[in-house]
């Protein structure tokens, strides 16, 4: 801290604040900006492309500083977190109109790589993981999608099957303890955060990352959230050389154009691509599962709804980032009319699907949170809750008793101004108001004679006026201004109380929504069966011991990127077969190849 001495209570305020927050950059907010002090600045400002400047430009000792609109800092603190960086909120917490002296400020907000400031600005097709991992299990949360899961990891491969898991879901942040070191693996960002005993999680990873959450001050909905247990059984586990190698989500130029994802992605939600995403990060081995994906893939092909099935899914936008942002303390009255919105979509979806994916008493519950949002919020609900009109009338006899005040007292001020010019005989009397002065009576001093003095209490003096008040008009301030702020009181009320019923039932909504994406994904992939004309594999035999025979194999990254007909290819590979493509350029060569068989590909295999 500064010496104490030579600073300013504003600054005094800043260091007892920034002292708590080291490690963080400090949002200090000063009116409509967010400014940023000393280090924090020189930081933070060439990251968010902004320019640094300085306090007290005249004295010796310059402060650094930079600062960005309240309404905008979403993208900019994104910027800060995608750097590695960790930022604390601090927000003015009172009125400063009201304030006596200094504004009382405080931290109301901490944020990490994994714990963001507004899921909105995040790609919306990858996720944003934080990890953890102990000696038996690796633990990842989505805090922008609420998801949450858990692999038990094999004590004979423990270190290599959690660097492969890390290198595949590629958290942005990484909690350990102080103990812990991570080798083997690209760098990440890593925080620390010790446990006691007391933790009651099956996985100490589980534990680390929930006590971890608590100190950076994540909401509720994201500390009682429920991890699942995941099994790797059953799935490919891809290397992060071979998702590289075979340009699975981008080529070697480090660009979607030209991957697998890019090729055959035909998904309308944003939630649906990040599924896709996952289904070919880890591949499908068991015959069965493979089997019933391919079933829901013809069944949608040949569905008569599937193009009015793909126009709803394209409404249903992102759910699980919608009730995420509902958690969150920036909510708006529009978030909720964005899920309610979501939640139409997705039950036009359902109904259109032939495949039941979904629980009538899941479905239930969809239609009565869309009830409790369209009964109780307007559907021109402002962005920012404080300027109210986001209730509808006829939810509170009280808050609509406030509403007709606060609504009709034009009326009454109207009313008030007609008997008053009719009293005094002055046409030019006015009834006004000013947030500094309240409600006046403003006469000209032309007809100053005429003011009936018993009546009229004079409140301020003007060059060519004075303002008056009466005993009646002051009543009438009494009530429309108590009604107002009454009115906004209600209205906070009872739209927290919508929320947290709508946040109640956020565990079966976002179970629904990971069933729309996966809707998406297989929809998509009927889709694209259909534009591309592809047939349905048929699996010959499914033998461990069986030799690998493809029969009119086509490529689709390849195929979509000729210019003239891709010719489909044969392929067959016994157990101990290699087949090696050669020449500059890998892709599609089909006349130089080199085959490898038995104790030659063992020669081989050997030095690879």
């Amino acid at each position: 801290m500064k010496n104490s001495s030579n600073l300013t209570p504003l600054m005094k305020q800043y260091w007892e604040i920034k002292s708590l927050h080291a490690d963080k950059v400090l949002l200090f907010r000063m009116g409509d900006f967010f400014e940023m002090f000393y280090d924090d600045a020189v930081k933070a400002a060439p990251i968010m492309g902004i320019a640094l400047t300085s306090r007290n430009k005249n004295s010796e000792e310059k402060t650094p500083m930079c600062g960005v609109p309240h309404h905008s800092i979403g993208p900019q603190i994104n910027k800060l977190l995608k750097a590695g960086l960790k930022v604390a909120i601090c927000d003015q917490l009172e009125d400063a109109a009201l304030a006596k002296g200094l504004v009382k400020r405080g931290v109301t907000r901490i944020l990490s790589p994994g714990l963001v400031f507004d899921p909105e600005t995040l790609d919306e097709a990858t996720a944003n993981y934080i990890a953890s991992f102990d000696d038996k299990s690796i633990s990842f949360l989505e805090a922008s999608t609420l998801e949450a899961f858990s692999y038990q990891l094999d004590a004979k491969s423990t270190e290599k099957t959690r660097n492969e898991l890390l290198t595949a879901l590629g958290p942005v942040e990484l909690v350990l303890s102080s103990e812990q070191e991570l080798i083997g693996v690209e760098h990440f960002v890593i925080s620390r955060c010790e446990l006691d005993e007391s933790h009651a999680e099956k996985f100490v990873s589980q534990a680390r990352l929930k006590k971890y959450l608590g100190q950076m001050q994540a909401n509720e909905q994201i500390l009682n959230i429920d991890f699942e247990i995941r099994e790797l059984a059953g799935r490919m586990q891809l290397s992060s050389h071979s998702v590289r190698s075979l340009e699975i989500f981008e080529n070697y130029q480090r660009e979607a154009q030209g991957s697998l994802f890019h090729a055959i992605d035909r998904t309308k939600s944003s939630a649906g691509r990040r599924c896709l995403k996952s289904w070919l990060r880890f591949p499908l081995l068991q015959k069965s599962a493979i089997e019933n994906r391919l079933d829901q893939v013809q069944a949608l092909s040949e569905s008569p709804h599937l193009k009015n099935l793909r126009l709803a899914i394209a409404r249903i936008g992102d759910i699980e980032r919608r009730l995420s942002k509902i958690s969150s303390p920036n909510v708006s009255p529009r978030d909720l009319l964005s899920l309610c919105e979501s939640l139409a979509a997705g039950l036009e979806t359902s109904g259109l699907s032939e495949q039941k994916v979904w629980s009538d008493q899941d479905l239930s519950q969809a239609r009565l949170s869309m009830e409790i949002i369209l009964s109780r919020i307007n559907e021109e609900a402002p962005v920012n809750l404080k300027n109210g009109n986001v209730i509808k009338t006829g939810v509170s006899k009280e808050l609509d008793e406030c509403i007709q005040l606060s609504t009709n007292s034009q009326d009454l001020l109207l009313q008030l101004e007609a008997r008053e010019k009719e009293l005094t005989q002055i046409s030019s009397l006015k009834v006004r108001f000013n947030n500094i002065f309240g409600y006046y009576i403003e006469i000209t001093n032309t007809h100053k004679d005429k003011v009936p003095v018993a009546r009229y209490e004079r409140k301020q003096t003007l060059a060519g006026s004075e303002r008056y008040m009466t005993k009646e008009l002051a009543e009438i301030e009494t009530k429309v201004l108590g009604a107002q702020a009454k009115r906004l009181d209600l209205e906070i009320f009872l739209f927290e109380e919508t929320r947290q019923r709508i946040l109640k039932a956020s565990p079966v909504l976002l179970k629904l929504a990971r069933d729309w994406a996966e809707m998406d994904v297989l929809s998509s992939l009927a889709q694209l069966a259909l534009e591309q004309d592809y047939k349905r594999p048929q699996f010959i035999a499914w033998d461990e011991k069986s030799a690998l025979t493809i029969k009119a194999s086509r490529h689709p990254v390849i195929e979509q990127n000729l210019k003239v007909p891709f010719k489909a290819n044969d392929i067959q590979l016994g157990l101990s077969d290699c087949l090696l493509l050669t020449g500059p350029n890998m892709a599609g060569k089909s006349g130089s190849r080199g085959c490898c068989r038995g104790g030659a590909w063992d020669a081989f295999r050997d030095k690879i």
